[in-house]
């Protein structure tokens, strides 16, 4: 399957509704994930180790730092253009395809909201792939809800002390600093902010994860036992956590989208690979079932452009990021369960990569708040 180019227009190099400059992100994206042999995105998957020398290849090319501006290492391009390579990269199953995109969601508070000297320090290395960044926000009881967090910071002179465990850390056990997300005691300013580094006195790796999807990407726990973070590495200010949390993550949907997008169209190419090889006859009796799953995932695709497209105007929509990760993820999810069953046995074929699909495409609907709460997320404003 990592042979076959997607037959949809939307992802050809002649697309009309695309800009040059996304065309050529696209095709860049195209060429990086063809070098990755399939033996070599199998290896990565079932022996669940992640990829640092892709990840650092990819940062060489642009992608670590895509939509971030040239005076920080970043590559100037738009969020369009990030989200195609997502969805190329999920399209082929590219063994660091989550970490790159939880490294940009992790640059962009430190962006948005860090000092010049954190943007000095954290995004330059970042964009060139000698840092590596992740997201410390769920908890083993809190997930999106940054109400319900139990990671502590005191301030101690010139220091914060922070206590508590993150859990299911995307690049976890690779990263090099994490965007750390608690409570501050003895204050009534709330969830905080701050910039812990892999180095810090008291930080540690806890329990990594051995996990049926989103392999190869260093998931594990990360534990703060009296971790001391500088004062220089608060984000933003005293309370402005939640600010922080909730403007990564809505971001964070949409690349989620593209990508699902992707694991969408994959799963799409390899089902009409394997209706290729029948007999024509047979072939005619798919047709309309194709269409209906061709259908699902033009809508994916719409509506995450269209989010992707909000962010570079300047707007960002959440109820529309939140719609589009529903819509992709439900999406990849039921295509990629539609071509097992047209493959049958087949299907479960690593070398198909459909069951590969099949299984990121679950966790997909579950992380960075799942498909059920996205749907709340969309009624509530609904009725506002």
């Amino acid at each position: 399957m990592l042979q076959t180019e997607p037959s949809q227009q939307t992802m050809g190099a002649d697309n009309p509704l695309l800009t040059p400059q996304q065309l050529r992100w696209l095709s860049k994206a195209r060429a990086f994930a063809q070098q990755i042999s399939l033996a070599e995105t199998i290896r990565a998957d079932s022996e669940n180790t992640f990829r640092r020398d892709l990840f650092e290849s990819a940062c060489k090319e642009g992608f670590g730092a895509l939509p971030f501006p040239t005076q920080y290492g970043g590559s100037g391009g738009d969020y369009l253009s990030f989200a195609l390579v997502n969805e190329e990269f999920a399209r082929r199953c590219v063994p660091i395809m989550s970490s790159l995109g939880v490294h940009v969601l992790c640059q962009e508070p430190v962006y948005r909201f860090g000092s010049d000297e954190q943007k000095e320090k954290y995004l330059v290395p970042s964009s060139c792939g000698r840092y590596l960044a992740a997201f410390g926000l769920t908890e083993p009881a809190a997930g999106s809800d940054t109400a319900a967090l139990e990671t502590s910071a005191r301030l101690v002179g010139d220091e914060y002390i922070l206590n508590g465990t993150k859990t299911f850390i995307t690049s976890g056990g690779s990263a090099d600093y994490y965007i750390v997300m608690a409570k501050l005691v003895g204050s009534d300013d709330g969830i905080t902010a701050f910039i812990v580094e892999r180095s810090f006195a008291g930080f540690e790796i806890g329990q990594k994860f051995d996990m049926l999807g989103m392999r190869g990407y260093a998931t594990c726990e990360i534990v703060m036992n009296d971790c001391k973070v500088p004062k220089a590495n608060l984000l933003g200010q005293h309370g402005w956590g939640r600010k922080v949390a909730l403007s990564s993550l809505a971001k964070g949907r949409v690349t989620i989208a593209a990508q699902a997008t992707g694991w969408a169209q994959g799963a799409l190419d390899g089902a009409i690979d394997c209706i290729r090889k029948e007999s024509d006859a047979k072939q005619c009796q798919f047709y309309g079932f194709i269409g209906e799953l061709s259908l699902s995932l033009e809508g994916a695709r719409a509506l995450t452009y269209q989010a992707a497209r909000n962010i570079d105007r300047g707007d960002m929509d959440a109820t529309m990021a939140s719609m589009a990760k529903t819509q992709a993820t439900d999406a990849a999810m039921k295509i990629a369960t539609e071509a097992i069953s047209i493959a049958g046995l087949a299907g479960m074929n690593p070398d198909l990569l459909l069951e590969r699909i099949f299984r990121d495409a679950k966790a997909g609907q579950i992380y960075e708040g799942t498909n059920q709460i996205q749907r709340m997320l969309i009624a509530r404003q609904l009725f506002k």
